[in-house]
């Protein structure tokens, strides 16, 4: 049988709270944020096997490349209403700067309505 990691922190007591807060919101008012990465690293074997006393050894091209950074905004009913792509990683003020810009200013005449729940990790 596989082994389930779970988290330490895990509380079944927070989540049911989280679980009847969230609940009281209609699902039409959640607005999810989510970030990604990428860049043009290559990926490879990390162990290996070798004779006693050897290094496991494999040639390969190593690219690092350029970093891109993207965060996007989710409605159920409307889909991805914003995002922003940055070369490098985002900044606390990069991140503010899009959600005023981009999240808070074109909603607020209805911002009273939508919760925003960052999944940002």
């Amino acid at each position: 049988m596989r082994l389930q990691k779970l988290a330490s922190e895990r509380s079944p007591f927070k989540r049911a709270d989280y679980v009847r807060r969230i609940g009281q919101h209609p699902p039409a008012s959640l607005y999810f944020l989510d970030e990604v990465s990428k860049d043009e690293r290559t990926y490879g074997r990390l162990w290996g096997r070798a004779r006693l006393g050897q290094r496991a050894e494999r040639r390969q091209p190593f690219i690092r490349g350029r970093r891109y950074s993207m965060v996007a905004g989710l409605m159920l009913d409307k889909g991805i209403t914003a995002s922003r792509v940055v070369e490098g990683s985002f900044t606390r003020e990069l991140f503010m700067k899009f959600l005023e810009d981009d999240v808070v200013r074109p909603r607020t005449y209805h911002m009273q309505y939508i919760s925003l729940l960052c999944t940002i990790s």
